[in-house]
């Protein structure tokens, strides 16, 4: 559903309910998180999420209508299986991020890895850490 919406709204970030919060996913998850500092975690693999309380949602949007950024918010209504939407902002500035996530080798916000970290990567952060040390006993 939000990667419909996303498309629906060319450019501007999406938020929708999920029970108690209100998330984005995808490329407008790596703007949030950019922008405001959120913190993604893996929805699923190469796509990330991040979300905050309802009740912070003016908060966020202020936030955004500072930054000049164009959202749109829509309400999920489980009872009734209805979807709202409930503010369109139209601002200066377009998200054009075309990665659906930051990093998902290691998504170290998640309760899963969806990649299992590449085992040169491994070493070559192993032979780093070394040299660090090396170098620090050195100063």
């Amino acid at each position: 559903m939000m990667e419909l919406l996303q498309k629906n709204n060319q450019g501007k970030i999406v938020f929708c309910n999920a029970g108690n919060f209100y998330i984005a996913i995808g490329k407008d998850a790596v703007l949030l998180n950019n922008l405001l500092g959120l913190k993604v975690s893996c929805i699923k693999p190469e796509m990330c999420k991040v979300g905050f309380p309802i009740n912070s949602l003016e908060k966020y949007t202020d936030l955004l209508i500072q930054k000049r950024y164009s959202y749109a918010i829509y309400y999920f209504d489980q009872e009734k299986e209805e979807l709202q939407i409930i503010e369109d902002y139209e601002g200066k500035y377009k998200n054009n991020i075309k990665d659906n996530h930051i990093n998902c080798y290691i998504c170290s916000k998640s309760t899963k890895q969806y990649k299992q970290p590449d085992k040169y990567m491994i070493a070559l952060s192993k032979l780093y850490e070394k040299e660090e040390m090396r170098r620090k006993k050195r100063i």
